[in-house]
């Protein structure tokens, strides 16, 4: 089972894929996140991408290809698994379709005013990646990881100004494709609007019916 999820900054798509991985027992396979890994372990993927995060561009088909591929095949995988962050646009929307069938893809959508609140208080945990926000999701002790007590950070892209870029490329590229899911009926539209509790019950509702189906 393939299931992905997507939708603007400050969304909730990584913390909603965790969710349902644990339910469900899929992998939850981040296109960012893993990218990021590349970077901090310094393999060649990595010093090709850095530069290109940074700047907060979408880095090329043929890298992100290569991870999802691993990442589809990999034992951890066995069940099934929940992909965020991939595809980003059509020339990643074009290998995925050739090569994998969706059995769902949701939408979760938010208001550009909502998303820029949230991005730009979030923190993150440079170890461990953890993801925190400092109005509704915050850790235990202020300011520290509630897994391995680091100090948090805000990166460079979570900014108002780098949000509202980030999200023009969003509408730009992402957007469009979401009529590929459409089409194949499988698209599922979730207000992303309420709280982390309130959204996760729609989604499982909308699973738990594909399941029973």
């Amino acid at each position: 089972m393939i299931i992905l999820i997507y939708g603007p900054q400050g969304s909730g798509k990584g913390t909603q894929a965790d969710i349902i991985a644990r339910k469900t027992g899929l992998l939850h396979f981040s296109m960012g996140d893993a990218l990021r890994r590349e970077i901090k372990l310094g393999t060649d993927i990595g010093k090709k991408v850095e530069g290109i995060m940074l700047k907060g561009e979408l880095v090329p088909a043929t890298i992100t290809n290569k991870l999802l591929v691993k990442a589809v095949k990999s034992p951890e995988a066995r069940k099934g698994i929940i992909i965020d962050g991939y595809p980003r646009d059509e020339a990643q929307l074009a290998f995925y379709s050739k090569n994998f069938r969706t059995d769902c893809a949701i939408e979760l959508n938010l208001s550009e005013k909502e998303s820029i609140k949230r991005i730009s208080t979030r923190r993150i945990c440079p170890k461990c990646g953890r993801n925190y926000n400092i109005v509704w999701l915050k850790p235990k002790t202020a300011g520290k990881c509630d897994i391995c007590k680091t100090a948090l950070v805000q990166r460079a892209d979570d900014k108002p100004v780098e949000v509202k870029r980030r999200l023009k490329i969003y509408r730009t590229n992402t957007l469009p494709i979401k009529k590929y899911y459409k089409k194949l009926g499988v698209l599922h539209i979730v207000d992303a609007s309420g709280t982390i509790e309130e959204v996760n019950t729609v989604i499982m509702k909308i699973l738990n019916n594909l399941i029973v189906k």
